[in-house]
């Protein structure tokens, strides 16, 4: 076999074995939504209600009512706010939030 034909055969040979491999990735236009096991931790007791009680018991001068739909607004937001990016504590978001929006 002539060194052409063996240049040939390889670039062949290789670029088969190359396209193989590379069909093997996912497209890049395809999405899926990221898997984030902090948001899918159960949230704390204290959480339950959008935080009504513990807001009464500890929080004066906030109008408990108002903490407590913010904070639900806030905890059942879902989608992250960057792309690829999510708060590591959706509940201190939440308190944090619904506490400056309704002091």
């Amino acid at each position: 076999m002539s060194i052409e034909t063996s240049i040939v055969l390889a670039i062949f040979l290789g670029g088969g074995l190359f396209v193989t491999a590379v069909a093997q990735f996912k497209p890049l236009t395809s999405w899926e939504a990221p898997v984030d096991t902090l948001q899918t931790r159960s949230l704390p007791e204290a959480a339950k209600d959008g935080g009504y009680a513990m807001c009464q018991a500890s929080m004066p001068g906030v109008d408990c009512a108002c903490f407590a739909q913010k904070a639900t607004q806030v905890l059942m937001e879902d989608r992250p706010r960057a792309s690829g990016w999510s708060y590591a504590d959706q509940w201190e978001l939440a308190r944090a939030q619904a506490s400056d929006s309704c002091s």
